[in-house]
């Protein structure tokens, strides 16, 4: 008979984790694992469900971060108003993950357990530098970086015995940030290209910016010639046609470089200039105050 695990804090969660096999799951907003379930593709053991711990349903704000709950909503991330004001670039990308109905159950905890490629989110944790939560078996919480956290498509550090409590991510002063998809459906998008830009400014110059895209590899990649090209560049320069048609151009090269033929390369890389050109307009009515 398979057992159903309900903790009410993290004490329970270190107990009741300890209790999971290799066949036990945790579930989330069951946006993929409910399908698999129907489906017959699974039989587990135990179903763990975290949702009724307070640490992983809200979205508090420090002096220095942000904390995420793992169980927050798509939903939920698109409408905070924390996190519309620090990171406006993941309520970009939870606004476009599928259809209404998985936006408001699917979360993101389980967006990234699940270690798409083509995950909305991923891209965006990674030009953060979030720091992904982790319970343990041992009852104690490990902080792990997105970037060692993700090992490639569906495959992450967790081992049995451990889930994804919350995400942390350090506040930036004057900081803009945005994320856009180019899909392959139009209402339910799966993501065939995602590109997120992240700028700090000093004044009127770019002091640092980080620019990753998702879909074009086994994890979201870092376009560092676009990030050297651009900073220390005055902010006028994002306005500017032929900086866009330069980014587009180390986008393509990239993405003819790295990925794949048979996943699309080709039509990637054509389409990549309107992905750069529609992420750097986002940016620019943001800088121009219009969100």
């Amino acid at each position: 008979m398979m057992k159903s695990y309900i903790p009410k804090n993290i004490d329970e969660l270190f107990n009741y984790l300890a209790e999971m096999t290799p066949n036990s799951k945790i579930v989330a907003g069951s946006t993929d694992l409910g399908i698999r379930l129907q489906k017959g593709g699974l039989s587990p053991d135990a179903l763990l469900y975290m949702g009724s711990i307070k640490e992983t349903r809200d979205i508090v704000e420090y002096d220095k971060y942000v904390e995420i709950g793992a169980y927050v909503t798509h939903t939920e991330l698109e409408k905070s108003p924390i996190i519309c004001k620090y990171f406006t670039a993941i309520s970009d990308a939870a606004k476009d993950v599928g259809s209404l109905q998985i936006r408001n159950n699917g979360t993101i905890g389980g967006n990234i357990a699940n270690a798409s490629p083509a995950g909305d989110l991923l891209p965006v944790l990674f030009m953060l530098d979030a720091t992904v939560v982790v319970a343990t078996k041992n009852k104690e919480l490990k902080n792990i970086k997105i970037s060692e956290f993700i090992l490639g498509p569906g495959k992450t550090v967790l081992e049995v015995g451990e889930a994804i409590v919350k995400f942390r991510i350090n506040k930036i002063d004057d900081f803009i940030s945005a994320f856009i998809k180019l899909g392959s459906r139009k209402k339910l998008t799966i993501s065939r290209i995602g590109c997120t830009i992240g700028i700090t400014f000093k004044e009127s110059t770019i002091d640092d910016i980080k620019i990753y895209i998702g879909a074009i590899s086994l994890t979201p990649v870092q376009l560092k010639k676009a990030e050297e090209y651009l900073k220390n560049e005055n902010i006028m320069e994002l306005f500017n046609i032929q900086i866009k048609k330069d980014i587009s151009n180390f986008m393509s090269s990239l993405i003819y470089e790295i990925t794949p033929e048979k996943f699309d390369r080709d039509y990637k890389v054509w389409a990549s200039k309107a992905v750069v050109f529609d992420l750097f307009d986002i940016v620019q009515k943001r800088i121009l105050g219009n969100r």
